[in-house]
């Protein structure tokens, strides 16, 4: 059963993320005729995939929503109804419910109800009401009161598959303007009020009611809880006949395979989708062959044993095919982190929307890859970012318009590769963090003492304090203003950084520097002290020689004069909090390597998140190496500095050093 879930799990996300794609493709207005059909029928082969085995897995909330979206799949399919924004967003929130349903199984949660969403699909592939049926169900005092305009407004709300409502509300007559103003507000924000008339029929001569005819795509429910602090009494107009049950033959099918295929395992138990990566055959050919080369040589090298000329000979071919086939092995957990970022971008989209924000969303750097557990891991940390920058980053069009912004804000999701390194970043235009308010916020909280004397940098990291949020009110979009904390030991855990620049009415930018899990990279091997250290090779700008007599102090930093530059100088044994060498004579020579240094500090001049060279003595060189790096599981979050680690040719273990991490902590 593990190895079915797996295959299950690997699947599913692959057809998930070609809903998503082909839904995009039909909101493209130059699909049209051939094409836009083929990308119905492909959508509905999905969908009917994932209901087949969800259900033989016993998987039954998702086979319900798979099973609703194929019967609207199929009414558009066969020309039943109109393939407009309506339906379109229907579908994208469908293959978004489907996607959220398959991840919380993978985690073994349970999976929310779907009732709404199943109902606005069962709605669309209703036949519309026409508007003499409306007018039928209206109290004929309504009814005979409607002007031209409303009769239009009931017609296009018709079309956009909105349920229609008779909201019967009493005010008190003194209060009343200011009540049914806030009422209608409320009521707008979801629907659209077509029509208001008075009723002669209040309980007293002191209070007023009135009829209001109201189109809203929300359930009932939804918008009873809404009108709650109004007393309102709502009837839904019956327009529609109930949906039609499935055949007592299909249910019968549906019941005996959810009985006997259900697995009797619990849900916590069920295996992440993780644990599992597609792999193209030309690739597994490649590596096929590459063994069985490696095996001809190896057999060949021990037949000539004797021959000792002849083996020594080989035995470069050898190594170099063994590192050949190490490296394609390694590439096979890569995957590019294309489907991670869209992920991410679908979440901002559906966040704005929501949040009734008009956001243009980019995306860079698909092409990037990772190891394929890393990027299943940062896509919870990438969600909650993206919602905060659209919550509470991006202003509201009113907002940006007084800044003399435009009214659409902008949000950049991309991803760089730095060798040993893989950095994401969220970018905004949006308000900024205000560090002032931050402080003040901090203060009032006993998070920091009025006078402490914090650097901007300092202070816009109280944020990362868990339960810290300077939000006023509570937002259903991203949350309650918790969870950076979260976030921040998220990125740790996998050996990483999370970094935050933020300017006032500019806009904010979180970067996340994440060290790849697994990965051939080319590095230095250094010593200091009695160790052996692997530097990656993108760490350094470039290396020699210099004197010990060459270094000079200014102030209480030491420095160089590399390339006529004035560069700050440090030991690698200071950096890793090792006894300095007193040995060096003042004529001796030092090995020094130049690397570089990111995020505003007191060196730099020009602002953060500029580069600065930094020189770095080590005791020695020990030749350059392609290592295979391990990442340091839940260790890492407590080896700042330490990118990995690695075995040396000889059996050793060495520790991959993250150069200008160690350098930042220190300097």
């Amino acid at each position: 059963m593990d190895e079915l879930l797996q295959i299950f799990f690997a699947e599913a996300e692959e057809l998930t993320e070609a809903l998503y794609n082909d839904i995009r493709a039909l909101r493209d207005p130059q699909t049209e005729g051939h094409e836009r059909r083929e990308l119905l029928a492909r959508i509905f082969r999905h969908t009917h995939t994932l209901k087949g085995s969800s259900a033989a897995l016993g998987f039954n909330e998702i086979s319900q929503l798979a099973h609703e979206f194929e019967s609207l799949l199929d009414a558009a399919r066969m020309g039943r109804i109109e393939i407009d924004e309506t339906a379109l967003d229907c579908f994208e929130q469908a293959a978004h419910a489907l996607d959220g349903a398959l991840a919380r199984v993978a985690r073994g949660e349970p999976v929310p109800s779907a009732s709404d969403l199943i109902e606005s699909l069962r709605r669309l592939t209703m036949p519309r009401p026409t508007i003499d049926a409306i007018l039928a169900a209206l109290p004929s005092e309504i009814a005979s009161t409607l002007t031209d305009y409303e009769r239009h407004r009931i017609r296009e709300a018709a079309k956009e598959g909105s349920r229609f409502y008779l909201i019967n509300v009493e005010f008190e007559l003194a209060s009343f303007d200011e009540k049914f103003r806030q009422l209608r507000d409320a009521l707008s924000e979801c629907g659209e009020v077509i029509s208001t008339l008075p009723s002669a029929e209040a309980s007293a001569t002191d209070k007023v009611r009135f009829l209001i005819l109201y189109a809203s795509e929300r359930s009932r429910d939804a918008l009873e809880q809404i009108g709650s602090s109004f007393a309102i009494n709502l009837d839904e107009l019956s327009l529609h006949t109930p949906p039609k049950e499935a055949p007592e033959s299909e249910r019968a099918v549906t019941e005996s395979v959810d009985s006997a295929a259900k697995p009797e395992r619990g849900a916590a138990e069920i295996v992440s989708p993780s644990a599992m990566v597609r792999v193209p055959l030309d690739e597994l050919d490649e590596i096929v062959f590459a063994l069985h080369e490696l095996f001809t040589d190896t057999v060949s090298a021990l037949n000539l044993s004797g021959a000792r000329i002849e083996a020594e000979l080989l035995q470069p071919r050898i190594h170099r095919r063994f590192l050949e086939l190490e490296e394609r092995l390694v590439e096979l957990r890569m995957i590019p982190i294309a489907q991670t970022l869209e992920r991410t971008a679908r979440a901002a989209r559906a966040t704005a929307r929501a949040a009734n924000k008009d956001i243009e969303i980019e995306i860079g750097g698909g092409d990037v890859r990772l190891d394929k557990s890393l990027a299943d891991r940062i896509s919870d940390p990438l969600l909650h970012l993206v919602r905060n920058a659209v919550d509470h980053g991006i202003e509201t069009p009113e907002e940006r318009r007084r800044a003399n912004k435009s009214e659409r804000g902008k949000i950049s999701i991309e991803a760089v590769s730095e060798g040993s390194r893989i950095l994401v970043r969220i970018s905004d235009d949006g308000r900024g963090i205000d560090p002032e308010r931050v402080r003040r916020v901090a203060v009032e909280r006993g998070l920091i003492a009025e006078d402490a004397p914090l650097t901007e940098q300092q202070i816009l990291r109280l944020i990362f304090r868990p339960g810290f949020s300077t939000a006023a009110t509570v937002s259903e979009v991203s949350g309650r203003g918790v969870g950076l904390d979260v976030v921040e030991r998220t990125v740790e855990q996998m050996g990483g950084e999370l970094r935050l620049s933020s300017h006032i009415g500019r806009g904010t930018t979180f970067e996340l520097v994440l060290p790849t899990t697994l990965t051939l990279m080319p590095s230095l091997i250094v010593r200091s002290l009695d160790q052996r250290y692997c530097i990656p090779a993108n760490h350094i700008i470039e290396a020699g020689f210099i004197k010990k007599s060459e270094i000079e102090k200014i102030g209480t930093v030491e420095t160089i004069r590399w390339r006529g530059a004035l560069l700050p100088f440090v030991h690698l044994r200071t950096l890793l909090a090792q006894p300095p060498d007193k040995s060096k004579r003042a004529d001796e020579r030092l090995p020094v390597i130049i690397s570089r240094i990111h995020q505003g500090h007191r060196f730099e001049s020009n602002g953060p998140m500029q580069t600065l060279r930094v020189a770095v003595a080590v005791d020695s060189w020990e030749g350059h190496s392609e290592v295979l790096v391990r990442g340091l599981g839940r260790h890492a979050a407590h080896w700042r500095g330490i990118s990995g680690a690695t075995e040396l040719p000889d059996g050793t273990l060495a520790l991959i050093l993250d150069l200008p991490r160690l350098l930042e902590m220190n300097l």
